[in-house]
């Protein structure tokens, strides 16, 4: 459990900390009056360190946030709007890389971005897992080829065909649709060039404890802050869901655990995305429009 406690001689009583409690720690009853810290539930508390954040007078103490570890936020440095627009806009796949390694230190900024994504309950369950052994990297490549092998085995089976059909009609015409595609990779895979990973030379893998809820949302989350730091930084990078694709796979319980075991995630973890990054060899000069959104007002 965690330990909280208001400093009463510097605070100012001006409810901040009671307003930003999700979960009622903090209270204040009457305005203008000292907040009061709810014994009976502190179990509750998520250790989101919001009161801490909050309070402008550093009253606040929380185990989980001693106030060595708390820096002012620096308001000057926040981009604007249109700043903020223009690099969710020009983020792109990459998937055309140069020989070059990147430096530990900006694949550390990237993981730094990531973990201060939301996560529910304040959980913060996302794992990561830096691939940077290009055989690993090659043998990851390799077995979602195989993996793809398979699935054109298994399609090609009338019987489990008709079963895929029967049990969901709208996924197995899916996975129909795609075996042209797969027969495709396979082909270039087989002549020499790699249509998984596209020579990047780091997989950056999201994973966390099956267990904890909302922890394929919470890796989500990390993975797009992974991603936007990653282009600020000039590193080129694609979601690689063909990895991802393997263990997610319907009716091949043998395949859920191939690609994590590979990548020595562990066995009470899932993997729910990664990037393959690198440095680009190309560099877009145009922003793409996107479709109008579908909005509802309600």
């Amino acid at each position: 459990m965690y330990e909280i406690s208001i400093n009463t001689e510097i605070c100012k009583k001006c409810g901040s900390c009671a307003k930003a409690c999700p979960v009622d720690v903090i209270q204040q009853t009457t305005k203008a009056t000292l907040p009061l810290i709810e014994d009976d539930r502190l179990e509750y508390c998520i250790g989101c360190g919001q009161c801490a954040a909050i309070c402008p007078q550093g009253a606040i103490h929380h185990s989980e946030y001693p106030m060595s570890t708390m820096q002012p936020i620096p308001f000057e440095q926040m981009p604007t709007a249109e700043q903020a627009l223009t690099l969710l806009k020009t983020r792109r796949s990459i998937r055309a890389f140069r020989e070059k390694e990147i430096p530990q230190e900006m694949i550390e900024t990237i993981i730094d971005a990531a973990r201060f994504a939301p996560s529910g309950h304040n959980s913060q369950s996302t794992e990561f897992l830096v691939v940077q052994d290009q055989a690993v990297l090659n043998e990851v490549s390799a077995l979602v080829i195989e993996y793809l092998k398979f699935e054109i085995k298994r399609f090609s089976n009338p019987f489990f065909k008709a079963m895929a059909l029967a049990g969901d009609r709208e996924k197995a015409e899916s996975g129909l649709h795609e075996i042209p595609g797969f027969k495709r990779k396979i082909r270039a895979f087989e002549s020499g060039s790699d249509p998984i990973l596209n020579g990047a030379p780091v997989l950056l893998a999201f994973h966390a404890r099956r267990t904890i809820g909302y922890a394929d949302v919470n890796a989500q989350l990390a993975l797009q802050n992974a991603s936007l730091v990653a282009h600020a930084l000039g590193i080129g990078h694609f979601y690689t869901g063909w990895v991802i694709a393997p263990s997610r796979a319907p009716m091949a319980r043998a395949w859920k655990r191939r690609i994590p075991d590979l990548l020595g995630i562990p066995s009470e973890n899932v993997l729910y995305g990664a990037l393959a990054m690198g440095f680009p060899t190309i560099k877009f000069k145009n922003m793409i429009e996107r479709k109008s959104p579908i909005t509802q007002w309600v």
